[in-house]
């Protein structure tokens, strides 16, 4: 089955390569799952192509729980630790103030240094 664009459905790495051939800045973010949940989530993303084309993962900072043997930055490096590119975590994004919008399909641009840290968005 295939939508109106020819991409399979569920097929994230195909349509980051037709759409997005310069790289994909991926975000992600825990409403209320625990760390072991999350990691599960991350690993079936990570192995379903999700992550395929990423420069970048951003994490949005959660008040999700963590748990005594896995914290939620562990369990975010566990499952996609072996990525190969910047994991910025505790982004302002998501369901914890002040909800930074992060508009899908916009060009974006990553700073996150000692001195600065932004998000530049650009809707083509």
């Amino acid at each position: 089955m295939a939508n109106v664009a020819g991409t399979p459905f569920g097929d994230v790495a195909a349509f980051g390569r037709e759409y997005a051939p310069e790289g994909l800045l991926v975000y992600v973010e825990a409403c209320e799952d625990n760390a072991f949940q999350i990691c599960r989530n991350l690993h079936g993303m990570r192995l379903a192509g999700f992550f395929e084309g990423a420069n970048a993962v951003l994490v949005g900072r959660t008040r999700a729980p963590g748990r005594e043997a896995l914290s939620q930055h562990e369990a975010v490096l566990d499952a996609l630790g072996s990525l190969r590119v910047p994991i910025i975590a505790d982004v302002e994004c998501g369901h914890v103030a002040p909800f930074l919008p992060i508009v899908n399909g916009a060009l974006g641009r990553v700073v996150c240094s000692e001195s600065e840290n932004r998000i530049d968005q650009r809707l083509g």
